[in-house]
């Protein structure tokens, strides 16, 4: 019983009071002693505890967790289901089979916002598997580099954009390859495409004046 202890104090269970269990099998007597909805009678709840046996009901628990809205932001839900070499149930579920459900490469379960969390032993039969209510956190896109040689293939689309200033096109040309990507680097590790065309209208006019960069056009001003 010390175990058990340890485990639902590591659980945080007793610290939530909206908590619903469901399928609880009678020889399960762990949770006994904890007040909770045996059958869902709130709109949302801190912790849930779902017994399983199989991992058709395991997926279909979390389905319909997400289907009802029914696990509060910050919340868990707690999938028990019986372990490989249990003395109590003749099926099992193995952990290696709970990893090919679908998930996202962050451990997102489906399209929702349920994300596999931790996994624990609750007993000698039972290991116990939560999934947290979790927002996704927005994915910072990659900042633009910096590095001239990533630039090569922007050179040719400067060319392009200039064939209707024959001008600029022809200084443009002139320069040595190093320039030209200095300048396709400069124009195109912009983030936004306002951004870009401000930096192209730059460009031109630099060129126009005769200077071959921008630093050199910087320069002359200082």
């Amino acid at each position: 019983m010390t175990q058990v202890k340890t485990v639902l104090d590591k659980l945080k269970i007793e610290n939530y009071k909206n908590r619903l269990f469901l399928n609880v099998p009678d020889t399960v007597t762990e949770l006994q002693d904890i007040f909770a909805d045996y059958k869902v009678q709130q709109t949302q709840y801190d912790r849930i505890f779902s017994f399983v046996f199989s991992l058709e009901e395991f997926e279909k628990a979390i389905d319909e967790v997400v289907e009802q809205n029914l696990l509060a932001e910050g919340g868990y839900l707690y999938l028990v289901y019986p372990k490989k070499g249990n003395k109590h149930y003749d099926t099992f579920i193995h952990r290696d089979s709970i990893m090919t459900l679908p998930m996202d490469e962050d451990g997102y379960f489906k399209e929702s916002l349920l994300k596999f969390s931790r996994m624990v032993a609750f007993n000698d039969t039972f290991t116990v598997c939560g999934l947290r209510h979790l927002k996704k956190a927005l994915k910072k896109s990659p900042k633009p580099s910096q590095c001239v040689d990533d630039y090569k293939d922007k050179v040719t689309d400067l060319k392009v954009y200039f064939q209707n200033q024959p001008e600029i096109l022809e200084r443009y040309v002139a320069l040595t390859p190093g320039y030209q990507r200095d300048w396709a680097r400069y124009v195109y590790s912009a983030r936004t495409q306002n951004t870009i065309d401000k930096r192209l209208i730059e460009m031109a006019e630099i060129l126009k004046q005769g200077f071959k960069t921008k630093q050199l056009y910087t320069k002359s001003k200082q």
